[in-house]
């Protein structure tokens, strides 16, 4: 048993409840040096490469001691070492100071500690922000790079140190003399409109505004279906982007797929059917229950195993324990060749015996029959396709690539004037 004890922030803020499990426990341990002793773990495990490994070491070291206190910035649940000492042994935990309780209802300041800051991609950056627990110049950096990302290196915070304070750019954070007792401040952004930089809270607060009552006609309009193709197309324009190697390009279509997903999430929730935060759930417990060997007893060596494992626990997910279940599931509006090449994988899985010599035999015999018609073409193309996920191929880009291929002959030869031997290409 391990008792976690909140200690707030300042000096002097631990509960008599807290001082009294403190004093009968033969260890004490911290991750920052306090007002009062305690072993200093991040001094210990200065080398950690990141959080979590810090984390990990901190969580084993705490919970050997069996009957020892941890002290826990803040209020005691958002030390982020607590979850992972509770994963290795029963903890029991003493609050700290209730304005230190994470962002209270009645509230207009979120209160962070440096690790879970670090922990996080985001936060609601119209909100005022006060980050604690900056002990030193290192996790001051990973404070500032945080806080970069989210509000821009020019930024003016107000740090704090010792009791005193300082307004200073962000940029300059990890370059203060002291780093006791340190915190740093920023100030909510204000308006949308005013925003410098913003953060995926504001997507979502835009994509509200956006279909509220009041706000854009075209917007409050569309429905799943009025908007399907949206989807379809931004897909498509992120694979262009992809295949280019356009990283510019990529991160506007990125953000124009997150854009149809949220939106697609809106209009359902304003018609009742579900909500952003369902999605959510659904997905991240997919992510957690498909990677058994990950979050599961199971072990993958390499990437083939891993996906393995995963194609194991979407069929037990989906109850699809058959080919013919399978082969239902597949979307009838995929691109022709990936629908087929899925088909004839799953057939594979399935017990289906097939060789390239049998393929290649069946097209060759297709390609010599005279009079061939489109039925025969049909045949010709998806005997193609699965030829070519024979030989380890994606048949979809293959084509794609191909058909490029043609597309920049062709333009030379009417650049040239010899499009009459362009059939020399194919």
């Amino acid at each position: 048993m391990i008792t976690v004890v909140g200690v707030g922030i300042e000096k002097g803020d631990v509960t008599e409840r807290g001082r009294a499990a403190i004093s009968r426990a033969k260890r004490v341990f911290s991750r920052v040096k306090l007002d009062f002793p305690t072993e200093i773990l991040c001094e210990k495990f200065a080398s950690a490469e990141d959080y979590a490994a810090l984390d990990g070491l901190i969580a084993a070291e705490v919970a050997a001691a069996n009957g020892a206190v941890y002290c826990a910035l803040g209020d005691g649940f958002t030390d982020t070492a607590v979850k992972a000492i509770a994963a290795l042994t029963d903890v029991t935990i003493i609050p700290g100071p209730s304005e230190y309780r994470g962002r209270r209802p009645d509230s207009s300041v979120a209160v962070i500690s440096a690790y879970d800051l670090a922990a996080r991609r985001a936060t609601d950056t119209a909100m005022p922000l006060v980050v604690y627990g900056i002990d030193d110049a290192l996790i001051a950096g990973r404070v500032k790079a945080a806080l970069t990302d989210l509000y821009g290196d020019e930024a003016e915070v107000t740090f704090s140190s010792k009791g005193r304070s300082a307004r200073i750019k962000l940029y300059e954070l990890d370059r203060q003399k002291s780093y006791v007792s340190a915190a740093v401040a920023i100030e909510g952004m204000g308006e949308l409109a005013d925003k410098k930089r913003y953060v995926y809270s504001d997507l979502l607060a835009v994509m509200d505004r956006l279909t509220a009552p009041g706000g854009c006609p075209w917007d409050r309009a569309q429905t799943h279906e009025s908007i399907r193709i949206n989807l379809i197309e931004e897909a498509y324009e992120a694979a262009d982007a992809i295949d280019k190697g356009d990283l510019d390009n990529l991160r506007e279509e990125v953000g124009d797929v997150l854009l149809q997903a949220v939106f697609h999430a809106n209009i359902a929730e304003r018609t009742g059917e579900f909500t952003l935060n369902d999605v959510i759930d659904e997905l991240v417990r997919k992510l957690v229950t498909r990677h058994t060997h990950i979050f599961g007893a199971n072990r993958a060596a390499d990437e083939a195993a891993a996906l393995g494992f995963w194609e194991q626990a979407k069929a037990e997910e989906k109850h699809a324990a058959t080919l013919c279940e399978q082969l239902d599931r597949l979307p009838a509006a995929f691109p022709s060749l990936l629908r087929g090449a899925k088909a004839y994988k799953k057939a594979v899985k399935a017990g289906m015996k097939v060789d390239s010599e049998m393929i290649s035999g069946r097209l060759k015999s297709l390609l010599s029959e005279s009079g061939a018609g489109a039925t025969a073409a049909g045949e010709i193309l998806f005997l193609s396709c699965v030829y070519a996920v024979m030989l380890g191929a994606d048949p979809e880009a293959e084509l794609s690539r191909r058909a490029a291929e043609f597309i920049r002959d062709a333009q030379e030869a009417d650049a040239a004037g010899k499009v009459d031997t362009l059939a020399e290409k194919l």
